[in-house]
């Protein structure tokens, strides 16, 4: 009985090993999985990587134009306050001369700022 019990297993391990087994196929998903990790970890890395490198770039020009443009900078730092400042206020109270000036003082310190920044 033993020698049988040692044929039986074997042929399970010669079953596991064929290409068409389910063994086989699991171990060729495992393998496709971990592939498709590392290309996907690659492409993670290279974005943060370029992201990291972009904002850099644009800290240290932001960096620069403040201290070529102190006066500008000073402008859209107090233009965005007072512009926050009236939005916050109008979203406590909706009547009043408030709510009817936000939107358009918020507006108006918006363009200035885009055309500061191009």
């Amino acid at each position: 009985m033993n020698t049988e019990w040692k044929k039986d297993e074997t042929s399970k391990q010669q079953t596991a090993e064929e290409p068409g087994s389910a063994s086989a196929a699991a171990q060729n998903i495992l393998e496709k999985s971990a592939e498709a990790y590392g290309q996907a970890e690659q492409v993670v890395s290279d974005v943060y990587d370029k992201t990291s490198e972009k904002v850099s770039e644009t800290y240290e020009k932001a960096k620069d134009y403040s201290s070529e443009n102190p006066g500008k900078v000073i402008l859209i730092a107090l233009g965005i306050g007072v512009g926050l400042g009236f939005l916050l206020g109008s979203s406590t109270r909706r009547s009043g001369v408030t709510g009817r000036l936000a939107r358009p003082v918020v507006n108006a310190l918006s363009d200035i700022a885009l055309d500061f920044w191009r």
